[in-house]
């Protein structure tokens, strides 16, 4: 006639507790990715500085190995502005970009051109992208 059938209850519990499972290995996997995305993203913010900074000396290298003088437009990244500091100045690179003139002096080189004074002494090159910045030792003088 009648039976009880108690595996019916067991279904429904094993079934629940293995939706919840999933959600917790998906919110895990999710959660890691997202974290790689944004460390992608911040590497790839201090590349750009630090290619910035070395542009920065191979043109001053250049200027002075060949003894010429360089002009140079430095652009913003996409909408991302940034500064240039080195010695006792900075170049504020905005959606107008920098024009900026290496000249080769004696046992070093000027720089001249859209720079303002920054205030700090600074040895070597800084480029300063918003929360991020990478510093960099240069092997040749630089003055503004």
């Amino acid at each position: 006639m009648w039976k009880l059938n108690s595996n019916k209850g067991q279904i429904t519990i094993d079934a629940a507790l293995a939706i919840i499972f999933l959600l917790l290995v998906s919110l895990f996997i999710y959660h890691n990715i997202l974290d790689t995305v944004d460390s992608f993203k911040y590497a790839e913010i201090a590349d750009r500085a630090y290619a910035i900074a070395n542009a920065f000396e191979n043109y001053a290298l250049i200027a002075y190995s060949k003894n010429t003088e360089i002009t140079v437009k430095f652009e913003p990244i996409g909408t991302k502005n940034y500064t240039i500091y080195f010695s006792d100045k900075k170049i504020v690179v905005d959606s107008l970009g920098a024009q900026i003139r290496f000249i080769p002096e004696e046992n070093y080189v000027r720089v001249e051109g859209d720079i303002e004074d920054s205030g700090n002494e600074i040895n070597g090159i800084r480029v300063d992208l918003g929360k991020f910045y990478v510093n960099k030792t240069i092997s040749i003088n630089i003055s503004g």
